[in-house]
């Protein structure tokens, strides 16, 4: 008899970028069922609670969902409370902490967080179940079962660079890994933060820059 593990994972594959003019943080959308039943091609692992804050989960999809919305009320209260926006250290401390309270029931994910401040400086980390925090000054693929793959298509290509010209840097690396990895597969989630505030590209608008970087390439 074979026992099936149902749990609902976001497999995955996370990508987070430092660039000139603000962050990156993308995903990949599929969700198994224990890593080996594909449940969805279209699920939104790249979240923003805050205007100018987003971050990407690799995991269980429910803890993903969980921490959502924990973060965007209680990012809420503190803009009420304070007449200001949290900054994005400040996020991070209180997912730090909250993560930490639970290590011994922890949530089960691996998160990737960032934004911009007020003063436009980009701002990325990762953080680990138990609440390890660890600043990222470039590029990660951090946590999820594609994470090799893409880490090393990154750690390749990787420049400094703007966000509409390391978008298809971003991309080549998810696809990298979802070649490899079978948790990892469906649409991209591309999420741009900075000093602006926070853009989700459609895909329409990745294929046609994707586009413009191969005539580049051309000439």
């Amino acid at each position: 008899m074979v026992f099936l593990d149902t749990t609902i994972k976001t497999g995955t594959t996370t990508v987070g970028v430092v660039c000139t003019d603000g962050i990156i943080i993308a995903a990949e959308k599929r969700v198994t069922a224990g890593g080996m039943v594909v449940v969805s091609e279209d699920i939104e692992k790249v979240r923003t609670p805050e205007k100018h804050i987003a971050f990407a989960a690799a995991g269980m999809a429910g803890d993903l969902e969980a921490l959502d919305r924990i973060l965007s009320v209680e990012f809420k209260l503190f803009r009420i409370r304070e007449g200001r926006p949290i900054t994005v250290d400040a996020a991070v401390s209180f997912l730090q902490n909250l993560l930490y309270q639970y290590k011994f029931m922890p949530f089960y994910v691996a998160i990737i967080m960032g934004g911009v401040e007020k003063d436009g400086t980009p701002k990325l980390y990762t953080l680990d179940p138990s609440g390890s925090v660890t600043p990222v000054k470039d590029h990660t693929a951090y946590g999820g079962s594609g994470w090799f793959s893409a880490q090393a298509v990154l750690d390749d290509i990787y420049e400094k660079t703007s966000i509409m010209e390391a978008i298809p840097m971003v991309v080549r690396a998810i696809n990298a890994a979802k070649k490899r990895d079978t948790a990892s597969g469906g649409g991209i989630d591309i999420v741009a933060i900075t000093k602006d505030g926070v853009k989700k590209f459609k895909p329409e608008e990745v294929e046609k820059i994707l586009e413009k970087s191969r005539e580049k390439k051309k000439k």
